[in-house]
């Protein structure tokens, strides 16, 4: 199958930003913008739609609510604006390097990462998302490996030994993974116990970790970590004032803002 070229992931990117910011938009209007036709802007939309950026109207297209998704629990679960999702992909994708094994873990802000890795050479990626590992296949020139034996419903993810040992035997320099919540000591929770001892190898095994908040959540039910043992902590504008004195307590520093989401990271790691 023939990898998406750059500019093709770019304009793709730049509609979902647009829509997603002014709510509404004709294809006219879009095939204006980006100087395309609007057979292909069209197109653009339709797959779009497809990964759920979107939703196609009359003549254009319309943002989506806040994403809900059938693999999230929608009553307990608020994620950000599609705009701030992707940010915090690009954020997320400052700290990835040609050649590395990265484990990626579930849900809807790690899925907004993977097209960025288009421009990346010989990366490795290990997932327990089913969709993840499809949509990789579309945008990684590199070996993608779908790790686990059970299904967890109603999440569609995968869990169980075989993720585990995948875990242990290859070697990742780069974890990325969602969190619920960072305790006031530290823990890190999520609210899928059944992935706590595969996120605990994680955190045990990777050289370096990184950790995804943007969601207002339940309590969460299983802990995978500290906050000591992660290098960085990605977080949007809201979840970065919960939790903003509790990081700069921990000793981590502000390594990239843009005012809406935040890269910190660990100050004791980034001199190792």
């Amino acid at each position: 199958m023939p990898r998406k070229s750059s500019n093709l992931l770019k304009r793709r990117l730049k509609i979902a930003e647009i829509v997603s910011v002014q709510g509404e938009i004709k294809v006219d209007e879009l095939s204006a913008q980006l100087g395309v036709s609007g057979v292909t802007i069209r197109g653009d939309l339709s797959y779009l739609e497809q990964q759920g950026y979107l939703k196609r109207s009359f003549g254009g297209a319309i943002a989506t609510p806040a994403l809900q998704t059938d693999y999230e629990p929608a009553p307990l679960v608020v994620m950000p604006p599609l705009a701030q999702q992707m940010e915090l992909a690009r954020h997320s994708m400052r700290l990835i390097r040609d050649r590395d094994t990265l484990f990626l873990g579930h849900g809807a802000l790690c899925r907004r990462l993977i097209p960025l890795l288009n421009g990346l050479k010989k990366i490795r990626l290990i997932t327990n998302d089913p969709e993840s590992a499809l949509l990789a296949n579309q945008y990684i020139e590199g070996d993608i490996i779908l790790a686990g034996s059970e299904m967890l419903r109603p999440d569609g993810i995968l869990a169980g030994k075989s993720l585990e040992q995948a875990l242990q035997h290859h070697t990742i320099t780069h974890s990325i993974m969602e969190v619920n919540s960072i305790d006031a000591d530290g823990t890190l929770g999520i609210d899928v116990p059944e992935l706590a001892l595969a996120w605990q190898l994680c955190f045990d095994n990777a050289r370096s970790k990184t950790i995804l908040m943007a969601a207002t959540s339940g309590a969460a039910t299983a802990t995978i970590g500290h906050l000591n043992h992660t290098e960085n902590v990605i977080v949007c504008h809201s979840i970065n004032e919960q939790y903003q004195q509790q990081l700069y307590d921990a000793d981590f520093v502000t390594l990239y803002t843009n005012n809406e989401c935040f890269t910190w990271s660990n100050r004791e790691r980034l001199q190792e």
